[in-house]
C-alpha cells in the first residue's frame, strides 16, 4: 500500500529538524536524510532487527491518542549519550565497545529523546493535517530475540508504520534510527482479509455515462455509479453530498504557474487547481468566458498563504485533474482545509470508481465532473454549486 506524500513529507522534516536541533545541542554534525518508510507488524519489525536497542516510548495525544516507539542501536546511544555529556575519547569509546548502558547513559539519552520529541512536535504541528502531541514517557533497553510476538509489549500485534532515518555523526555511519507508528494513528488501514468485489470495482472504470445533478449521500455514492441509465447521453458526471471530515494540511511551498493568476481586484474569484494534464486551462477559459473571475493555480500553490490573501473571495473550486490517484486526494485536503468547509470543491477527472468516488467524497467533494466534458456540463456545474451556493453574480 503507498504511503500519503503528506505523511513521508512529514517524517522528512521530522529528521531535518532532529538533525539541526540535536547537532547543535551535541556541538556535532549530525544527518538524518529522508527515511525509508514501509508498513510493518510486530514479527516483521523484530524479525529484521536483530542488535539491541534503546527503545523510546512516547505517549500522543490530541487528535489521536497512543503511543509511538523509536528505536536507536544501544551502541548508538551510548555513544550519543557519551557525546552528551562530554565523556573523554577514550573512555567513551570503551563504553561504547562494552555497550554499557546504566543510570548515567540512559539519563543523557533521555534528552535526547526530549529533543526528539520536541521536533516531532513541531514537525507534525507545521505540516500534519491533525493535531498531534509527542511527550517522551520512558526508555528502555531491548532484545529482540527475547521479544513475544502475541504479548502487548513492548508494543502489541499490528499494522505499523516504520520510518528508517539513516544517521551520520560527524562522518561517522550510525545504524538508522527507527520510528514505530501505529497505522491507524496516521489515517492507514488494510483489510484483513480481501474484498474481491471492492477490487473488482477498483480495476473497472465505474463511469462512461451519467445523469447529471442527481444529489445522494455518501453511502449511495457507489450504488449510484452502479445504477446509471445506459441510454443517457450526457457525461457531466454526479454530484454526491459530503460530510465534513476534511483534514486540515500545511501545503507545499509554491511553484508559479507560467502565468500568473489574475487575483486583482476585490470581486469573488473561483479557482481551478491544475493537478496534472491540461484540461485545467480548458475548464479556466471556460469559466472565464462566461463572466465569472476564474483563476488557473498550481497544485504545489501554498493554498494557506492564498486564502489569508485573498481573504475569503474564494467562492468555488475545481480539481483539475487526469489520473485520479493519491496526489489528487491530497490535494484535495490541502484546499479544502485553506478555503474551508463552506466553499463548494468540484473534481474532474475522466477515470472514476466506486471507490475513488467515495474517496473523493471523505475528503470534501461534493460534486464529480467525468471528463471530457462539454462547455454547457461545465458551466451547469458552475451555475448548480458556485452561483446558487454562494451567490455569484454573473
Amino acid at each position: 500500500m503507498e504511503i500519503d506524500p503528506i505523511i513521508t513529507d512529514v517524517l522528512e522534516d521530522v529528521g531535518s529538524k532532529i538533525a539541526m536541533g540535536l547537532g547543535g545541542m551535541l556541538g556535532c554534525e549530525l544527518t538524518l536524510p529522508a527515511p525509508s518508510t514501509i508498513l510493518t507488524t510486530k514479527k516483521e519489525f523484530f524479525a529484521k532487527t536483530r542488535k539491541k536497542q534503546v527503545m523510546v516510548r512516547m505517549i500522543v495525544s490530541g487528535d489521536h491518542e497512543g503511543d509511538i516507539f523509536i528505536f536507536c542501536r544501544l551502541k548508538d546511544a551510548v555513544q550519543l549519550g557519551g557525546t552528551l555529556i562530554m565523556l573523554p575519547p577514550a573512555e567513551l569509546e570503551e563504553r561504547v565497545k562494552k555497550e554499557i548502558f546504566g543510570e548515567e547513559e540512559a539519563d543523557s539519552f533521555g534528552e535526547i529523546a526530549n529533543i526528539v520529541s520536541g521536533e516531532l512536535c513541531s514537525a507534525f504541528d507545521e505540516l500534519y493535517p491533525e493535531k498531534l502531541h509527542f511527550k517522551m514517557d520512558g526508555l528502555e533497553s531491548i532484545v529482540p530475540s527475547k521479544i513475544k510476538m502475541d504479548s502487548p509489549e513492548p508494543f502489541p500485534p499490528g499494522l505499523y508504520l516504520k520510518a528508517a532515518y539513516p544517521v551520520t555523526l560527524d562522518g561517522q555511519e550510525l545504524d538508522e534510527l527507527l520510528m514505530i507508528f501505529p497505522a491507524a494513528m496516521l489515517g492507514i488501514s488494510v483489510p484483513e482479509t480481501p474484498d474481491l468485489e471492492a477490487e473488482a470495482s477498483e480495476e473497472t472504470p465505474a463511469v462512461s455515462e451519467s445523469a447529471p445533478g442527481r444529489l445522494v449521500n455518501p453511502e449511495e455514492a457507489a450504488a449510484l455509479l452502479g445504477d446509471l441509465s445506459p441510454d443517457s447521453s450526457s457525461s457531466a458526471g454526479i454530484a454526491v453530498e459530503t460530510t465534513p471530515e476534511a483534514k486540515p494540511v500545511q501545503a507545499g511551498q509554491p511553484i508559479p504557474m507560467d502565468e500568473e493568476p489574475n487575483l486583482e481586484g476585490a470581486e469573488p474569484v473561483i479557482l481551478v487547481v491544475a493537478i496534472d494534464g491540461s484540461y485545467g486551462q480548458e475548464i479556466n477559459s471556460m469559466i472565464n468566458d462566461h463572466g465569472y473571475n476564474s483563476a488557473l493555480v498550481d497544485r504545489k500553490e501554498n493554498f494557506n498563504d492564498l486564502s489569508r490573501s485573498l481573504n475569503g473571495r474564494v467562492k468555488g473550486l475545481v480539481l483539475a485533474m487526469d489520473e485520479i490517484g493519491d496526489q489528487s486526494f491530497s490535494v484535495a485536503i490541502k484546499v479544502r482545509t485553506a478555503f474551508g468547509e463552506s466553499v463548494p470543491l468540484m473534481a474532474t477527472g475522466s477515470q472514476w470508481t466506486r471507490s475513488k468516488v467515495l474517496k473523493a467524497v471523505k475528503y470534501g467533494v461534493c460534486d464529480i465532473l467525468v471528463t471530457p466534458a462539454s462547455e454547457e456540463e461545465v458551466l451547469e456545474k458552475v451555475e448548480a454549486h458556485f452561483k446558487a451556493a454562494q451567490s455569484i453574480a454573473v
